[in-house]
């Protein structure tokens, strides 16, 4: 390192020396109880209850709007993916509780299966909230070396309340902590105007303002992890003394004064805490059994998984905590291009380094997955299992609309509180990349893992052996239709080029068509064919249906374009289904043009346009020499009509395909200035 490159690396660690310095003392704000007074006169929303303060840190991160007008909240978006619905609910309960409203004193309870993000939506709540106590509109202001960070306005009297509210709008609630009564008393005598007054900032690490407790079993809870613990040495003296001096306040209710607390397996424990913990959902108080009780203003946000919760409903004895629940499902994910942006973003966070991924290997995955979370179809029903997975995933089915597909979201409200979770799938994921020498995972080696993980972890009786079965055939199926249409994708140069530009010219001839012009319209169909009825054909869209379609589609781009949303061709799922219709070529010419020629003089055609394909996947469209190859090869295979896969009697399967593909030979090879 020369002099000069080290003066620079010198300089670069003073200044990062002193911007910690800087950080460390940002927060700092001593005062008076009079000037924290002041402050609160001004703006009254300095003293935020907990619920407010949770609410505004939510949208301080900001607030979109989705093309149709929905909001979009960004401290969920690109993080939790699949939970429109549970989001939504769980806003509106910030939202409601926020104008102090009676849903305030309710426990919001996030209910799933294991792994369906209820600790990740909390994590970023709380995340959140950290944040925005670092920021100047987020400042929270407590009573000085107050261990649960007592808002200062309890130091008001009662009797003076009313008037307050009535002259300034300034809302008070709630009274001091024994440690704050005792310090005011004693060290102030009860001159409130010198009561020192600090800036707060809440940290889950600091245990400041952020709780969190795991109920562990009804035989293991111990009270004063929440309520607090008490020295012994100091219940001697007058009560005021007493409690002053002996409650330690370092119970997790207590660091989530002014704040929230996050409870795990809340019906793990045992009834004494469940009762404490109505109390403070209740009545806002903290018992502390023969010592009285604390004021506490706080969120409680309890998360179970449905079996714990389905015998808490069952107990005849829960009924008062029942009534003090809103329980939010957030069940696993239903939705297959959901469930991928899910594997994808834990892939980042964790590190899969050494081997490559092909496009359809995370999709084929999230297929298995979501097929173990769907609730059968009734007996008796024209619609397999794996129909009403592509319908969640917006793919077109003949016979099927949006509306149908709108009756099967309601018709079982428990749909995907069971089956496999990420958790699971990423394990066998792991697995699979640390085989040694494996270059690319395939597909079907992925389906295998995930099958053969089943058996290690659950002893499968006949009719799980049957069930899980069937979920590999239709995962299969579903890779085998997707692979095709893949390589449908890549037959064609700049195919997303051609698709945008037909959508265009359909999306124009329908303005002009709806604008009245129609005698232009009728005009160029004499002369040329009419292009819209032939994209509408693609979609399905029958004669007398035609008008209608027009208006729907034309209206959806048009929202889209005056909120100058980009969009293509895959944008609206029946447009795209059309055009890949009219563009894609059809099943039978592909399976001749890839198939290997019988002849030697064909052979030179065969490999220019496999070559070609092959090239477009790798350089457009992720794919590496392996995994186009043998997508190609299994795109054929299956457009033949050949087998995958065979059950053993002795409940095992037998490949009839590879699982771990080779490179290709030099014939179909890319080219040397190709990259890899």
């Amino acid at each position: 390192m020369s002099p000069g490159e080290s003066m620079n690396h010198m300089l670069d660690i003073d200044q990062l020396l002193e911007t910690s310095k800087e950080e460390f003392g940002r927060y700092d704000w001593d005062g008076t109880f009079t000037e924290y007074l002041e402050m609160v006169r001004e703006d009254p929303s300095v003293s935020r209850l907990s619920h407010r303060l949770i609410y505004d840190a939510i949208l301080n991160q900001g607030v979109e709007e989705s093309p149709f007008g929905d909001p979009i909240y960004t401290l969920f978006k690109d993080k939790i993916y699949g939970q429109d619905e549970g989001l939504r609910r769980i806003i509106e309960y910030f939202g409601s509780a926020s104008r102090r409203l009676e849903i305030r004193k309710r426990i919001l309870l996030l209910l799933g299966p294991p792994a369906s993000g209820k600790s990740s939506v909390v994590a970023l709540i709380k995340d959140a909230l950290e944040r925005y106590t670092r920021t100047e509109v987020g400042t929270v202001y407590a009573i000085k070396g107050c261990p649960m960070q007592e808002e200062p306005l309890h130091l008001i009297p009662d009797q003076l309340r009313p008037d307050l509210l009535k002259e300034s709008g300034i809302h008070v609630e709630g009274h001091l902590c024994p440690r704050c009564r005792y310090e005011l008393a004693t060290k102030y005598k009860g001159d409130i105007a010198k009561m020192p007054v600090a800036r707060v900032v809440f940290s889950e690490q600091a245990a400041v303002g952020i709780g969190y407790y795991v109920a562990q079993s009804a035989s293991a809870d111990d009270a004063s992890l929440l309520v607090g613990s008490i020295d012994e040495d100091e219940l001697r003296g007058e009560r005021l003394e007493v409690a002053g001096k002996a409650f330690r306040l370092d119970g997790e209710f207590n660091v989530a004064n002014r704040g929230l607390i996050e409870f795990v397996e809340i019906f793990k424990a045992d009834q004494h805490l469940l009762t404490t913990l109505l109390g403070l959902a209740q009545e806002q108080l903290v018992k502390m059994e023969r010592f009285g009780s604390v004021y506490a203003d706080e969120t409680i946000i309890a998360h179970s998984n449905e079996g714990d919760y389905t015998k808490f409903m069952a107990d005849q004895f829960s009924e008062a905590l029942r009534d003090r629940i809103i329980a939010v499902q957030v069940p696993y994910n239903l939705q297959v291009k959901d469930e991928v942006q899910i594997y994808t973003k834990m892939i980042e966070e964790s590190g899969l380094e050494g081997v490559h991924l092909p496009p359809l290997t995370l999709t084929t995955m999230s297929v298995f997955a979501i097929l173990s979370r769907l609730t059968p179809p009734p007996k008796g029903r024209a619609i397999k299992l794996l129909d009403i997975l592509r319908l969640y995933d917006d793919q077109v089915l003949p016979r099927f609309s949006p509306n149908d597909v709108a009756v099967l979201k309601r018709r079982d409200p428990n749909e995907g509180m069971s089956g496999i979770s990420p958790r699971y799938v990423m394990n066998r994921l792991s697995r699979v990349a640390n085989t040694p020498h494996l270059r690319c995972i395939s597909p079907l080696r992925a389906i295998d893992s995930l099958w053969r993980g089943l058996s290690e972890n659950i002893a499968l009786d006949e009719s799980d052996h049957k069930k899980w079965m069937r979920f590999v055939e239709d995962t299969i199926d579903e890779y085998g239709k997707r692979a095709v249409r893949e390589v449908q994708r890549a037959f064609e140069e700049r195919f997303e080029h051609t698709a945008d530009q037909l959508l265009n010219d359909y999306l124009t001839e329908v303005e002009t068509y709806l604008s009245g012009e129609a005698a232009a319209v009728m005009s160029r169909r004499s002369k040329e064919p009419d292009m819209m009825r032939e994209i509408e054909k693609h979609a399905g869209v029958k004669e007398r249906e035609r008008d209608k379609f027009r208006e729907e589609i034309h209206l959806f781009f048009s929202i889209l374009k005056g909120r100058d949303v980009k969009y293509d061709y895959s944008t609206e799922p029946r447009m795209k289904a059309a055009i890949e219709s009219r563009l894609f070529p059809s099943q039978r010419h592909m399976e001749r043009t890839l198939s290997r020629p019988r002849f030697a003089r064909q052979q030179v055609e065969w490999a220019r346009k496999r070559g070609a394909i092959f090239n477009r996947m790798m350089q457009d469209y992720g794919y590496c020499d392996i995994c186009a190859n043998d997508t190609i090869d299994y795109a054929v295979h299956i457009l033949r009509g050949g087998r995958v896969l065979h059950q053993l009697k002795n409940n095992e399967i037998e490949w009839s395909w590879t699982l771990e593909p080779e490179p290709p030979t030099q014939a179909i090879q890319q080219p040397a200035d190709t990259p890899e």
